[in-house]
């Protein structure tokens, strides 16, 4: 009998520590991201740094973008990957389908503007890769 308390009090603490574990980790990844998107946004919020959106908007158009362009492609960074977020969080089953068709209506109403194409094989490989393929879909990539 007492092999068996001790067996079960192993067990418990074994699932214990790989819960606390797999909750540092998503804490890790989501502070990693809120300090990717305040990095977004500050690029975007001054306009001497889109350089950075300039020079891949320029490789990809073969023409020097304007500064209206490489701000709305910073913009369009920051919703996309807000949007991946909110996919993983789908996939993880965090967030319900009816929740998720929502943020997915947001992606295809961005998707028909103009840049959001260019952004998107800009940033390939970039993001999660079944949220680059989803998206592919949903601008007639695929």
């Amino acid at each position: 009998m007492q092999t068996a308390v001790i067996t079960l009090t192993l067990l418990v603490f074994i699932f214990q520590f790989r819960s606390q574990e797999k909750a540092i980790r998503e804490s890790s990844y989501q502070n990693l991201m809120g300090r990717y998107n305040d990095f977004l946004m500050m690029q975007v919020s001054r306009p001497e740094l889109n350089g950075l959106f300039t020079e891949r908007m320029r490789s990809l158009t073969n023409r020097e973008p304007s500064a209206e362009d490489a701000a709305i492609f910073g913009h369009l960074m920051i919703a996309y990957g807000i949007i991946e977020e909110a996919h993983a969080l789908y996939r993880k089953e965090w967030i319900d389908k009816e929740t998720w068709e929502q943020w997915a209506a947001w992606l295809k109403t961005i998707s028909t503007y103009p840049l959001f194409r260019q952004m998107h094989l800009a940033t390939r490989g970039m993001f999660d890769k079944e949220y680059e393929d989803f998206v592919a879909k949903v601008i007639g990539e695929k």
